[in-house]
């Protein structure tokens, strides 16, 4: 099991108050070649080597001026813990019950004054014996603690890396979903485009003649300031939807539509002086937050307020039987948004990613073709913007339009 020379190369400390005694156990010890030979005559010292020496066998006495052998069994076993305490009592004590205890307050071994020295030399090599096959089985227990950290580590780093790939690939789905959804969202816009070329003139022939009423009425009768102030307003909506219809087929194209600073908060009161009526015949509160001061933010005037104008409308229709709603403005580090919400019947969760798809709409056909979100959307986009929207089933909803605050001057659709 152990070669002879890791036998003899053990360490050895001998703990008696008797200088004689320690020198006779050397002597014996010289003669059987062990080489690494400890020993004091201080059993206060004991612990204190112990901790320093790391030995592989305790010679000890039990009967010791200040510290007794006892006491330094109890030390020593605070040092090893749970590991095997090498201790080999030698005393002349022949009473039973203090061999007893040695033993049980933890020697290993006991032998009785005066000593065989053939035996003590076999006994030593005994507990030695037991000592390096523990040690060896404790560094085994080391190495193999020291493998399974490493594998669990390496398993650790692998499911780590496996955590890592699949949401990448859960990532790149999602991408993909993404591309997919703008692709169709993309081709049923350019269909929206092709049927919006073939019905803008359609669109235009009775708007101008509505127009052109109106501009004769303006001229030739003598009004109130408020209903003139409505048929002007008239005017220039017959006009700005004329221009809609004629851009619609290419709302996602350029065209002549150019970006001027424009303040927010006066478009928007134009759209609400349209819609006065119609909130209060639906007993609809209007509640207005404005940020001030709130700045000019580059925009194409008139498809701004086709936006406002499609979100109250679709807010008033949200609430048919009467309710509140609020429009509200915040400044942002680099954007502006404005938001319009109401507390209506809001969006069925299986509407919402549909919302803004062409033609997808859920009020009767006498009342919606499914465009007017789609194109909104489209104008928001085209100006650098988002529109979004947050609804619960019951609660109502809110549409809230994300604008840049600088945006250089360009043509946009």
């Amino acid at each position: 099991m152990f070669d002879k020379d890791e036998i003899l190369k053990a360490r050895i400390l001998m703990v008696d108050d008797e200088v004689t005694n320690i020198a006779v156990l050397e002597t014996v010890l010289k003669q059987a070649k062990y080489t690494s030979i400890s020993s004091t005559t201080d059993s206060r010292e004991a612990a204190s080597l112990y901790q320093k020496l790391k030995p592989d066998l305790v010679l000890l006495d039990l009967r010791m001026p200040h510290v007794d052998g006892f006491e330094v069994i109890e030390q020593i076993k605070e040092i090893e813990a749970d590991s095997y305490a090498p201790i080999l009592v030698l005393t002349a004590e022949s009473d039973p019950a203090t061999r007893l205890k040695a033993l049980q307050v933890g020697a290993r071994d006991f032998l009785s004054k005066p000593l065989d020295l053939s035996e003590v030399l076999c006994r030593i090599r005994n507990i030695l014996e037991v000592r390096l096959l523990n040690k060896r089985l404790e560094e085994q227990k080391d190495f193999v603690e020291q493998r399974v950290l490493e594998r669990t580590d390496d398993l650790k780093q692998a499911n780590l890396q496996l955590k890592k790939e699949i949401a990448e690939r859960e990532r790149s789905e999602k991408e993909l979903q993404k591309v997919n959804q703008q692709l169709l969202h993309a081709e049923k816009l350019s269909a929206l485009g092709q049927l919006a070329a073939s019905i803008a003139h359609e669109f235009n022939n009775p708007l101008m003649g509505i127009r052109n009423t109106l501009e004769q009425v303006q001229q030739g009768t003598n009004m109130e300031e408020s209903l003139a102030e409505l048929v002007d307003i008239s005017i220039n909506e017959s006009n700005r939807v004329m221009s809609l219809a004629l851009q619609l087929k290419d709302f996602y194209r350029p065209s002549s539509g150019t970006l001027q600073p424009l303040n927010l908060h006066d478009a928007i009161e134009d759209m609400l002086r349209l819609k006065k009526n119609d909130f209060n015949r639906s007993n609809l509160n209007l509640t207005k937050y404005y940020s001030e001061p709130f700045p000019n933010v580059n925009v194409v005037e008139d498809q701004f307020k086709q936006v406002i104008l499609n979100l109250l409308q679709n807010a008033n229709e949200a609430c048919p039987k009467g309710g509140e709603l609020s429009i509200r403005t915040r400044v942002l580090n680099s954007t502006v948004e404005v938001e319009i919400g109401d507390n209506g019947q809001g969006i069925p969760q299986e509407n919402m990613e549909k919302l803004f798809d062409p033609f997808f709409t859920t009020k009767a056909e006498v009342k919606g073709t499914g465009l007017g979100l789609s194109v909104s959307y489209g104008i928001i986009q085209r100006l650098g913007g988002n529109l979004s929207v947050q609804s619960t089933l019951g609660e109502g909803s809110k549409f809230t339009i994300s604008l840049p605050i600088q945006m250089d001057r360009q043509k946009t659709s």
